[in-house]
C-alpha cells in the first residue's frame, strides 16, 4: 500500500539493522526548542525513523545555544550537528535539508 506524506510509514528494522543505525546516529545531535514548528517537523521524522539522536534544547540549556552559535555560526533551530568520521563537524540548519538527510540515510 503506498504511503502519503500525510501518513508516512513508520520504519521497523530488524534488531541488527537497528543497532547499526543506532551506532551511526550516535554522531548526530539536534539543536531545537519545543516552540519551533520546524523543529517539531524534524522531531516527528526522527520518531518515525526510530533514530536515537542526542537532543539539545537551546532554551532549557543555555550552554547548547552557546555551542550552536560558537561552533555552528548561528542560533537558528532546528540544526543537525553531524560529526564526520574524521572528526569534522557539519551543521545543517534548514528543516527540509535535515529531513532529506535523515530520510536518505536512514529510511
Amino acid at each position: 500500500m503506498p504511503t502519503s506524506s500525510l501518513n508516512p510509514r513508520i520504519v521497523d528494522r530488524p534488531q541488527e539493522e537497528q543497532e547499526r543505525v543506532d551506532r551511526e546516529t550516535s554522531r548526530l545531535a539536534l539543536y531545537y526548542h519545543e516552540g519551533c514548528v520546524f523543529c517539531i517537523r524534524v522531531l516527528r521524522v526522527i520518531e518515525r525513523l526510530h533514530l536515537k539522536i542526542d537532543f539539545r534544547n537551546i532554551r532549557e540549556v543555555p550552554a547548547y545555544r552557546d555551542q550552536l552559535v560558537e561552533q555552528g555560526g548561528s542560533s537558528t533551530v532546528p540544526c543537525l550537528q553531524i560529526r564526520r568520521d574524521d572528526g569534522e563537524m557539519e551543521w545543517l540548519y534548514e528543516s527540509h535539508q535535515i529531513i532529506d538527510y535523515l530520510e536518505k540515510r536512514f529510511a
